[in-house]
């Protein structure tokens, strides 16, 4: 037996080593120390701060955060620890590297596994890779701030390639990578990405279905379906801590759960979730589709340089612009195109003609339903059944998002349809007829555009209606012209990439010249217009931006020693803006699952004014608005009720509509009396669901009663209470019905809810000490789980690669 032969594996190495160097040489400011500046990762860093520094300072696992919305569980966003070992390799493999460069490396490392997996040529496969990685779609992403989404997307490759191996018979190894794929991206925690991959895997295995009809082979399709299937749940065990309490939290969000009330109730949903209007928001146009061809068919983004738009461009120059808005579909903003590749879409068309397996069908058919499900509301019916019927996709939002599935697909089908025109034993002669249709229907397809486009689009915004009239003739000009170039431009690589295949196919160029040609045309045709959105103009000097240093309101407010207490900030967008989190409990913040019962309070008394009794039993000492010099000045809220007090009184509601209509007052500015206004410090306004509850109950409270907070934490509240007589204690905290409990002088007590969203609880007569926990059994449960699968997946992966390496031994013996 001889030893293992360094050098069949030696140009891979160089391979991925070549992927590294490009990734940094693209990103070279990230060599200068140079670090991004991204929306989404600040909101991140604001939604996150309290449990970092918390667990920071404590250890302590911090599952709950009391800075935004007044309260909610952190599990979208942050858990500090677990033994999730999967989710430690995952942590050091995204992190190994400096950002954004580990994104284009992991995303051409991801694609370059799947094409060796189906046999494709490595420099091909390096090709394809580049393409992947260069999307412009990535670029966008990354510089949004859309980290665990791009994570997820750079893992999806590695596990489909897994499961193409369980079909190829190789059963652990396939069975392995796939739940080690699965697993990163479960760890990534954008669900949305997994939940498109589970789709595309279903899809496929449909295609493996016919396939094995069509060869008898019904036997080994249910065997690598059962393994497929193991491989699944095996993935999905190291994440169960996650899973588990992200689920149980889920029935209580705006994504997941329903409101209660009917007033204000979308009657478009039929089981929960979002509203469709909200989840179709960002739908992609029909004519906007073909952007992943012709990059600046619809002007790329809102805000693209002034050079991009010469004529709009001057007028806005003059009025003191520095961008120019020439995106004119009809999402409500585009920070940029999601485009494939020229090259890359008649690569797929060729694909489809040339491909011999039956793969191809199923590749196509998940390309087009990625592009179907983009369309969102302009595919209303297809999309509204989806959103209406299929599992947990109404809890999904960004249609567009979609075309990440197709954004693997085009490359992997056109790549491995160019392995094929450079088979040794291919008809040339047929190849070359295939060809000529491939240019045919993209080359004329965007001549065609180019030339007329006029007739098919207007190149008109809705948006434009706030722009003078001259602006508007400048701007439709300017956006015709740029899809007319972007049109042309794209004709021209498409024509020049099939120049160089039928070079090859005339025997005038060899095939290494075939793919260095082609490498160079799609890299010229894709990096520029990714680093149009991603550039040297992303990357700043400071490591932590300007929005993270107090102002002098900030400063102020942090000066009080009171430990918990919550702040309303109108400078700010109170409910899509978490840099104020950074440094205050906030009523508002920014998150995309708040609890239900808070949107619920926001819809009815936040959203046209803010009502002052709700502002005072969430207990918001401070108010934050623009002085006379618009400068941002704090004023005190003197009936802020604090963290605790009893009241005399309940009133009952029968509905949800009843008990959040009976919270009404003035609103906030507003100096006229209301009449029959809500008085929190009183009386509590519950359900008579929990009258059962206070049935032989006799409260009330004494001239001296009050209760104080005695230790805060983020897991854990204590307070002491005085009171002569038997009371009904409000809190300003969230009511939250998992995980929370409730002792008094260590007993444990019912958690009641008041006043809509608040916990309360009975509490007798003298002086006792309260205490509220939050232990989720769902994640400490999982958490277990998490730990054996996890070490199990590890010790596995390990006994493939041993298998993998041992039969490359016996294979050179």
């Amino acid at each position: 037996m001889q030893s293992f032969d360094f050098k069949k594996i030696l140009p891979h190495l160089l391979i991925v080593l070549g992927f590294l160097v490009l990734a940094f040489i693209y990103c070279y400011p990230a060599l200068e120390g140079k670090v991004l500046s991204q929306g989404d990762v600040s909101s991140w860093k604001g939604m996150s701060e309290e449990a970092r520094a918390w667990h920071e300072k404590t250890g302590e696992n911090t599952l709950w955060t009391n800075s935004m919305f007044g309260g909610m569980p952190t599990y979208t966003f942050y858990v500090p620890d677990g033994h999730n070992y999967v989710g430690r390799i995952y942590n050091v493999v995204t992190n190994l590297i400096a950002k954004p460069v580990n994104f284009f490396f992991l995303a051409m490392l991801g694609f370059y596994i799947l094409m060796s997996t189906l046999r494709v040529n490595r420099w091909l496969g390096a090709i394809g890779a580049i393409a992947f990685a260069f999307a412009s779609f990535n670029a966008v992403s990354i510089v949004a701030g859309h980290d665990t989404k791009l994570f997820a997307m750079m893992f999806t490759p590695i596990a489909l390639s897994g499961m193409i191996m369980v079909y190829r018979n190789k059963y652990l190894q396939g069975a392995v990578l796939m739940a080690f794929g699965l697993s990163l991206m479960l760890c990534s925690g954008h669900y949305q990405i997994i939940y498109y991959l589970l789709m595309v895997m279903f899809v496929a295995g449909i295609g493996f279905f016919v396939d094995a009809i069509k060869k008898g082979t019904i036997k080994n399709f249910v065997i690598a379906t059962i393994v497929c299937v193991v491989a699944g749940l095996l993935a999905v065990a190291p994440a169960s801590g996650t899973l588990m309490s992200t689920r149980e939290y889920a029935k209580q969000t705006m994504r997941g759960g329903q409101s209660e009330l009917t007033f204000n109730h979308d009657q478009g949903k039929k089981t929960g979730g979002l509203d469709k209007d909200y989840a179709f928001q960002w739908s992609n146009g029909i004519g906007e589709t073909f952007c992943i061809m012709i990059p600046y068919l619809y002007g790329g983004s809102s805000d693209e340089p002034l050079d991009k738009g010469p004529k709009a461009g001057e007028i806005m120059s003059n009025a003191g612009y520095q961008m120019v808005p020439l995106y004119w579909g009809d999402q409500p903003f585009l920070s940029g195109p999601v485009y494939f590749g020229a090259i890359i879409c008649f690569l797929f068309v060729l694909g489809l003609m040339v491909v011999r397996s039956n793969y191809k069908w199923w590749i196509l058919a998940a390309a087009i339903l990625s592009i179907f499900m983009s369309l969102g509301h302009n595919f209303s019916s297809f999309n509204n059944f989806l959103f209406d019927h299929l599992p947990l996709y109404n809890t999904f939002r960004t249609p567009t998002m979609a075309l990440s599935i197709a954004q693997l697909m085009f490359p992997m089908l056109g790549i491995w349809g160019l392995a094929e025109v450079l088979r040794s034993d291919a008809n040339k002669e047929e190849l070359w007829k295939k060809t000529r249709i491939a240019l045919g229907i993209t080359a004329g397809l965007c001549v065609l555009i180019g030339l007329c486009g006029g007739m098919f689009f207007d190149y008109t915004s809705t948006r434009d209606s706030s722009f003078p009239p001259e602006l508007v003739k400048a701007l439709k000009e300017d956006r015709a012209s740029l899809a007319m170039k972007s049109a042309f431009q794209s004709a021209l690589f498409i024509l020049l990439a099939g120049g160089v295949i039928w070079a090859y196919l005339k025997n005038k160029i060899k095939p290494n010249i075939v793919i260095i040609g082609l490498g160079v045309l799609i890299a010229l045709d894709m990096i520029p217009v990714a680093a149009n959105y991603l550039g040297e103009k992303n990357f700043t000097e400071d490591n932590e931006s300007a929005a993270f240093q107090p102002r002098p309101v900030d400063q102020q407010i942090l000066q009080d020693k009171d430990p918990y207490y919550r702040v309303l900030d109108v400078t700010r967008n109170v409910f899509n803006d978490a840099i104020q989190c950074y440094f205050h409990k906030c009523i508002g913040g920014y998150s995309p699952a708040k609890l239900e019962l808070y949107q619920d309070l926001i819809d009815v008394h936040m959203s046209k004014g803010f009502t002052k009794p709700v502002l005072d039993m969430l207990n918001t000492k401070y108010l934050i608005f623009n002085g006379p010099q618009n400068q941002a000045v704090a004023q005190p809220n003197p009936d802020a009720l604090g963290n605790a007090w009893f009241v005399n009184e309940v009133k009952w509601a029968k509905t949800a509509d009843e008990e959040i209509l009976d919270m009404k007052g003035p609103v906030l500015g507003d100096t006229a009396a209301a009449t029959g206004s809500f008085d929190p410090k009183h009386t509590a306004i519950m359900r008579e669901t929990f009258q059962k509850d206070l049935n032989g109950f006799n409260f009330g409270k004494d001239s001296t009663a009050k209760i104080a907070l005695t230790k805060y934490g983020l897991n854990d509240l204590s307070f002491t209470s005085h009171n002569s007589q038997a009371g009904l204690a409000v809190f300003s905290d969230i009511y939250y019905p998992y995980g929370w409990r409730a002792y008094v002088d260590g007993n444990e007590v019912p958690i009641l809810k008041a006043n809509y969203l608040l916990r309360a609880i009975k509490v007798p007569a003298g002086d006792h000490k309260i205490e509220f926990r939050f232990h989720p059994d769902s994640f400490y449960n999982g958490d277990k789980i998490s730990l054996i699968s996890s070490v199990v997946l590890i010790i596995l992966m390990l006994v493939a690669l041993g298998m993998v390496f041992k039969g490359k031994k016996e294979a050179q013996a």
